[in-house]
This record gives structure tokens, sequence and C-alpha cells, in this order.
């Protein structure tokens, strides 16, 4: 195929992330077509000039590029390879790029595939969660072949803060693990020093200042401390999607013969926060039962409103 301008982009998956992808690309002038299997959330992107598809097969009908932002790897294969897939529709040269956190032994084995069939795909995961992602605050990591990278760059570009080419197929995903597997182990450190210091009976608002003001601060406590302080756990990387994705960094040690005990012992608070229910709760949502394993029996609860920022514990 040439070396053309990538002018119209279809995007399969309109949630958390798949919507604001959506709406960034017709706001830098893209001509884009959506497909969710939940048609609400097409019906919300309507008024922005979305075009509807009624399947992952029609997404693929004159569209130069296709992302894919869903949520487990089998939604990927059935989006691709499915009965109304994208295969069912594609075309030679098109190019898919999957954004969703995806196991890169799977990845890569899709590449190959699609590959006899002369498809382009790509391993372009992102690092930013949902709320970044509205802003462009989006870090694209892109595995696969360097010419398909030249051609989606100026795209990804677009709607994002920084794009990377990785490597070959299957290294942007692996190293989305490693940022992932990074970031959860950043959310049990500042899960267990906040709750240390509210059983301490530390002001939390004067805590979140001096800790997002020096060396301990983070993107995740900057977007998430407020609300972990306040008890407040609304979804913005919920339980579910982390045990899932922690579970891949934890199956690729396993596969290279690396040894990661924080992230296995951390994995069992997330499933223990699983087990109770919160599967979609935010998975900071951890945070409840560090403070559950805090109190002591007879003792009156320390956990108690005091500033904005502070609601108690409870498990409502």
């Amino acid at each position: 195929m040439a070396t053309t301008e990538i002018k119209n982009v279809s995007v399969i998956g309109l949630g958390l992330m798949g919507t604001p992808i959506s709406t960034l690309l017709m706001k830098a002038g893209y001509e884009v077509t959506g497909f969710d299997i939940i048609k609400k959330q097409m019906l919300n992107l309507a008024p922005l000039g979305l075009n509807l598809a009624r399947s992952a097969k029609e997404t693929a009908k004159g569209a130069d590029l296709i992302i894919l932002s869903l949520p487990h790897w089998d939604a990927v294969q059935e989006a691709v390879e499915g009965k109304d897939g994208i295969l069912a529709g594609a075309r030679k040269g098109q190019i898919i790029t999957d954004t969703s956190t995806s196991p890169p032994w799977e990845s890569k084995a899709m590449a190959e595939r699609l590959a006899k069939k002369g498809i382009e795909w790509m391993d372009v995961p992102i690092s930013g969660s949902s709320a970044q992602a509205r802003v462009g605050n989006m870090v694209f990591m892109a595995g696969g072949k360097k010419s398909v990278f030249e051609r989606i760059k100026p795209v990804l570009d677009r709607i994002g803060k920084k794009t990377f080419y990785v490597g070959k197929s299957g290294d942007g995903a692996m190293l989305k693990l490693v940022v992932n597997h990074i970031l959860y182990l950043n959310q049990a450190a500042a899960i267990e020093g906040m709750v240390l210091g509210l059983k301490a009976g530390l002001d939390p608002e004067i805590m979140f200042d001096v800790i997002t003001s020096g060396a301990a601060s983070s993107d995740l406590i900057m977007a998430r401390g407020k609300d972990m302080l306040a008890g407040n756990f609304e979804p913005k990387g919920p339980v579910v999607m982390a045990v899932k994705d922690l579970g891949f960094s934890l199956e690729s040690a396993k596969k290279l013969g690396v040894v990661l005990p924080m992230g296995g012992l951390y994995m069992q608070f997330l499933l223990k926060a699983l087990y109770n229910g919160w599967e979609r709760k935010d998975a900071t949502v951890v945070m409840r039962i560090y403070q559950q394993l805090a109190e002591r029996t007879g003792e009156t609860k320390k956990f108690i409103p005091k500033r904005k920022y502070s609601q108690g514990f409870s498990d409502q």
C-alpha cells in the first residue's frame, strides 16, 4: 500500500479510553467511525460527529487506521477474527493498532497471523488514566514494523503527549506491563503511607500537599490522592482491570524466569478487593483493606472525617 496520509480512522471500543480517543481524533479533524457492543456508548458520541458502525466488520470499510480499545484479549480476538470482525471486511494494507493492555505473546502471534493476510498489526498500548486521556495526556508505546509506526505516529502525536517506537511486535505490549507493574507498586506505597498518616491523626489536606510537593510525589498521587484520602473510589482504573494487567506481568515474569515478589504480594490485595465485590471500584480501593487491617479490636476508629479530604473508611 502506498504511504499515504491517514485521514479516516475507526475506533472499536468506546469505553473509558476509547471515548476520549475518538473525541480527540474528531477534534483533530479526522473522519472517525466508531463501534461498541453497548449502543449507548456510540450514541453519546454521535452529536460530536462520530459515524456509527453496526459491527467491527463495518468499521473496516474505508478506514486507513483501525484502533482497538478493549477490556481484554478475548474481546480483541473477537473484534479482529470473529464472525463479524475486522478481517471479514478488511483489505490488504490496512493498519490495526491495539491500544489495549494485551499479553505480549498473544499480540506477537496476532501480528504473524495478520501479516499472512496482508494486514498490518501494531501493539500500541497507552500509559495514562481515562482522566489523562480526556486532556490528551497519553503516552503511546508502539511495537511492530518501523515503517508502519512512521505512518501512525502523526495521528498519535495529534491526540497524545508522547509517542515512542519500542521495537518489534509484542515489545509495546511488554513495556506496558512493565509500566503497569511499577504503577501498581507505586499505588501500594501510596496506600501504605497514607493509611499510616491517617491512623496517626495527621491532617489529610496537609499530608497531601506535602507529599505532592516533595520527592514522594507521583502522577498517581497527583491524580488520585485526594480521592483516596476522601474514600472516593469511583473507577479510573477498576479492580477487575488491575487484576488482569498485573496478572499479565506476573505471567510474563514466569515465562521469562523473573521473580517479582512485591507484585505477587500486591496481587493478593487486589484479589481480596475483587472477592469483596469491589471489581468495578478503582483499584485504589485496596486502601480500604489496609484501613481494616489497621483497626484494633475495641479501639475507637481514628479514621474520622477531619477536613474536606477525609470521609472515613466505610465499605459503602
